[in-house]
C-alpha cells in the first residue's frame, strides 16, 4: 500500500555524492526536469551546465550555512573498493548520512537514501522483498542498513518530514562500475571468456541509472510521508547466462562463456513495493542489451582531453 504523500511541491533539491556516477545521473535528470539542484561532492563536483549549482561538501562536516533546500537525495558512500579498513568503512557511511540527515532537518525536508541490496544480505530465501528480515553480512551492508535505520529514528522523531531509503542492486549506465554487468561488460569488450556461475539461475538484481532517477523525480514530485525501505530490480527474472548474452547482443561482440556451478543460490527482488509508490520497473533483458549498447558506444567515442 503506498504511503499518503504530504501537499509540498519540492523545488531546490540537493544531491549529495554528486561527484560519483549515481548522483551526478541523478543531478542532471533533476535539473533537466526543471528542480533547482544543488550538486554536492567531496570536491566540487564537475561536468554540470549552469542550470546546476555545484559544492564541494565532504558530508562529514556542517554543511554551507547558506544551503536551504527541499528536499535531500543522498547518494553519497563510501565503498569497500576505496576503504578497506571496515571499521572505517561503517563509520564513514555513517557521518555521511548523518550529514544528510542534518542537512534535510534545517528545512525537515524529506530525504531519498541511497541504500543498497546489501543492507539485506544473502537471506536463505527464493525471492527478496520488502518485508524481508535484513541480516547484512558485510560491513558495506552493515553500514547501509545502520543508516536506514538512522534516517527513519529521524523521521520517528519530526527532524524529516519523511524518507523513503532505495535498496538498489546493481546500477547500470555508461560509466557504472564495481558491478555484475559492469564486469561482465569490460570482460565481453576485451574479448575474454566469461565465468558464469549458476548460469541457470534466475536474475534480475540490476536496474538502469535512468529508471532511479525518473523514480526520484517522482518521489520529490509529491514526497510520501513517515519512511519506508523498498527494493529496486528488473522483471522479469531471466537465466544468468540470458543476462551475460543479452550484454553481448548489446555490445555486438561474440559471447563466450565458461559455466560454473554455484555455491549457493540467488534469490530474485519483488520491487512490489517500489511500483506500489511509483516505481517502473525495467525489462531485465531489455536494460542489459541497452547497457551493452550503451557501453560499445563509450569505447568507440573518445574521450575529450581534461
Amino acid at each position: 500500500m503506498a504511503q499518503p504523500r504530504s501537499n509540498t511541491i519540492v523545488r531546490r533539491v540537493a544531491v549529495t555524492g554528486a561527484g560519483g556516477f549515481l548522483g551526478a545521473w541523478i543531478a542532471r535528470v533533476l535539473a533537466a526536469a526543471g528542480f533547482r539542484v544543488t550538486a554536492l561532492g567531496r570536491t566540487v563536483p564537475a561536468g554540470f551546465g549552469p542550470d546546476v549549482e555545484a559544492l564541494g561538501w565532504d558530508g562529514t562536516r556542517p554543511a554551507p550555512d547558506r544551503l536551504s533546500v527541499d528536499a535531500v537525495v543522498d547518494c553519497a558512500a563510501a565503498i569497500p573498493a576505496r576503504i578497506g579498513d571496515p571499521e572505517v568503512l561503517v563509520a564513514t557511511n555513517a557521518a555521511l548520512a548523518g550529514g544528510a540527515v542534518a542537512l534535510a532537518a534545517r528545512t525537515r525536508a524529506p530525504l531519498i537514501y541511497m541504500s543498497s541490496q546489501s543492507a539485506i544480505g544473502r537471506p536463505a530465501v527464493e525471492v527478496i522483498d520488502d518485508a524481508t528480515r535484513p541480516d547484512p553480512d558485510t560491513p558495506y551492508g552493515r553500514s547501509k542498513l545502520a543508516a536506514e535505520q538512522a534516517i527513519a529514528a529521524a523521521v520517528a522523531d519530526g527532524r524529516l518530514a519523511g524518507a523513503v531509503a532505495l535498496r538498489l542492486p546493481a546500477v547500470i549506465g555508461p560509466g557504472c562500475h564495481d558491478n555484475f554487468p559492469a564486469t561482465i561488460a569490460a570482460r565481453l569488450a576485451a574479448g575474454e571468456t566469461v565465468p558464469v556461475f549458476n548460469p541457470d539461475g534466475p536474475y534480475n538484481a540490476v536496474v538502469h541509472a535512468d529508471s532511479v532517477a525518473a523514480f526520484v523525480g517522482h518521489l520529490l514530485a509529491a514526497p510520501p510521508s513517515g519512511f519506508r525501505a523498498v527494493s529496486l530490480a528488473s522483471r522479469p527474472p531471466i537465466p544468468v547466462r540470458a543476462a551475460v548474452e543479452a550484454v553481448a547482443a548489446g555490445l555486438g561482440v561474440e559471447c563466450r562463456l565458461d559455466l560454473r556451478p554455484a555455491g549457493h543460490p540467488s534469490p530474485t527482488i519483488d520491487p512490489a513495493g517500489a511500483e506500489a509508490l511509483g516505481f517502473v520497473a525495467d525489462d531485465t533483458g531489455e536494460a542489459l542489451t541497452r547497457f551493452g549498447a550503451e557501453t560499445a558506444l563509450r569505447i568507440a567515442t573518445p574521450r575529450p582531453p581534461r
